[in-house]
C-alpha cells in the first residue's frame, strides 16, 4: 500500500505508525477542508449567520447515517475530552455514589472523573482488567461483580487507547439496562475502524471521533445522547441557543449550536470523509492493515518474545497493537532516542508497571515500514 501514502500529506522522510494518536487527513478530504474556509472567508457573515444551519445539517445528516441514529441526536465536538467533560459536569452525582470504569480508561478522561468525584463525593472505581485480554465472559463477570446499589454509571471505553483492545461494548450496555445504570461509552477509536451501529448498540451516551480512523481533519467528533436523557445534558459553553423561547430544532440541539466564532468548517467535511472513503475502498484497505497487525503480532511474539496484551487473530484486534516491551521503564526516554533518530513515529509509554508500545497502521503504511520497525526493535532490544 505504499503507494497510497501521496493521497497525504505525511513527510515521506518519517515511518509513521501512530495513526491512533492523530491520524492522517488525505488530500482528497483536506482541500475541501481549506475550500470550505476560504467559503467562510469570502462571506463570513452570510456563511455564519445564515448557511451554518443548513450546512450542518447536511453534515450532520451524513454522519448520523454512517453511525445509524438519529440526527437530532448528534452534536459537534471539537474531541471526545470536551464531549465527556459536558456529559461528566452534567450528571447530578450525590456523595459515595459511584462510576464504574476499567484500569484501561484514557488518561485525560480518567481526570476528568478525577475532578467530578473531588467535586461531589462520588467515587470512580476502576475494575482491573488483566492482559493478555482473551474472554468477553471474564470481563462481563468481573464488571457485573464490582456492581452495587451505589453504582451510577458503567463508563468504558468501546476500543482503548492506551491498550488498544476492543471491548464487548454491547454487552456492556445490556448490563447497565439490566441494573439501571447509565452507559456511557468512548468510542473515539471506532468509527472508521469497526463497524459503528448505535441503534443496534443502543447506548445512553456515546462520543466517537471521525479525526481518527475516519481520516477527517483534526477536531471532528460527536456526541450521541438518547433522547430521553438530553434534557440532563447541559452545555458546556452557554451561547447564543440556551433557553431560547423559539426553538429552531430541538432544544438540544440548539443550545450546541452557535457557539461564538468557532470554525465550523471542519465539520462539514463528513460528506466529503466518507466520499472518499467509499470511492478508494477503504473498508478493504483496513482488512489488509488488520491482517498485517496480527503478522507483525506473531513476529514480536516468536522473534523478540514481546507480549501483544491480547490473543491475536481474535475479535479483541483491529488495526492497533499494543505490547509488552518486557524492558525496564527506566529505558523509556533511550528507546524515545532511537526511534527519534530511525525517523519513527510511534508511542512508547508507561501502562500499569509495564513498558508499552503501540503500532498502528493505515492505508499509507506499507511493509517496508513494519520492517524498519523490525530492524529497530532489535536494537532496542539489547538496550
Amino acid at each position: 500500500m505504499e503507494n497510497l501514502k501521496s493521497y497525504f500529506h505525511l513527510d515521506s522522510k518519517v515511518t509513521y505508525l501512530n495513526h491512533g494518536s492523530f491520524g492522517a487527513c488525505p488530500k482528497f478530504i483536506f482541500n475541501e477542508y481549506i475550500e470550505l474556509q476560504k467559503e467562510l472567508e469570502v462571506n463570513p457573515v452570510k456563511y455564519l449567520d445564515y448557511d451554518i444551519q443548513d450546512k450542518l445539517k447536511n453534515s450532520k445528516t451524513a454522519l448520523a447515517n454512517f453511525i445509524n441514529c438519529d440526527n437530532d441526536d448528534v452534536v459537534f465536538f471539537p474531541n471526545p475530552t470536551t464531549a465527556m467533560n459536558e456529559v461528566f459536569r452534567s450528571l447530578n452525582l450525590e456523595k459515595n455514589d459511584e462510576i464504574l470504569s476499567t484500569n484501561h480508561e484514557y488518561g485525560a478522561l480518567n481526570k476528568v472523573w478525577e475532578f467530578i468525584t473531588i467535586k461531589t463525593g462520588s467515587k470512580y472505581i476502576q475494575t482491573d482488567i488483566s492482559v493478555p485480554f482473551n474472554s468477553s465472559e471474564n470481563f462481563i463477570r468481573k464488571i457485573e461483580s464490582r456492581i452495587n446499589d451505589k453504582t451510577k454509571v458503567l463508563f468504558v471505553s468501546h476500543i482503548t487507547s492506551a491498550t488498544g483492545l476492543i471491548f464487548p461494548v454491547k454487552e456492556v450496555v445490556n448490563l447497565a439496562k439490566k441494573y439501571g445504570v447509565l452507559s456511557i461509552i468512548d468510542g473515539a477509536h471506532v468509527p472508521g475502524h469497526i463497524d459503528l451501529d448505535i441503534s443496534e448498540l443502543n447506548p445512553d451516551i456515546y462520543t466517537g471521533t471521525f479525526h481518527k480512523w475516519m481520516l477527517s481533519p483534526k477536531g471532528v467528533s460527536f456526541l450521541y445522547v438518547k433522547k430521553e436523557l438530553q434534557s440532563q445534558i447541559k452545555p458546556l459553553i452557554i451561547s447564543w441557543g440556551y433557553n431560547n423561547e423559539f426553538i429552531e430544532q430541538t432544544k438540544f440541539q440548539d443550545e450546541h449550536l452557535w457557539q461564538g466564532t468557532n470554525d465550523i468548517s471542519k465539520y462539514l467535511t463528513i460528506p466529503k470523509t466518507i466520499e472518499f472513503r467509499e470511492k478508494y475502498h477503504w473498508k478493504e484497505i483496513s482488512l489488509i492493515c488488520k491482517k498485517q497487525i496480527i503478522e507483525f503480532g506473531l513476529v514480536i511474539k516468536n522473534e523478540f518474545n514481546f507480549r501483544p496484551l491480547c490473543n491475536l487473530d481474535s475479535e479483541f484486534l483491529g488495526q492497533m497493537l499494543s505490547f509488552d516491551l518486557d524492558l525496564l521503564i527506566s529505558k523509556l526516554k533511550k528507546i524515545k532516542n532511537i526511534l527519534r533518530e530511525h525517523n519513527i513515529v510511534i508511542p512508547v509509554f508507561e501502562w500499569e508497571n509495564k513498558l508499552i508500545m503501540r503500532i498502528s497502521l493505515n492505508g499509507y503504511n506499507s511493509e517496508k515500514d513494519i520492517q524498519k520497525l523490525l530492524l529497530t526493535l532489535k536494537k532496542i532490544i539489547k538496550l
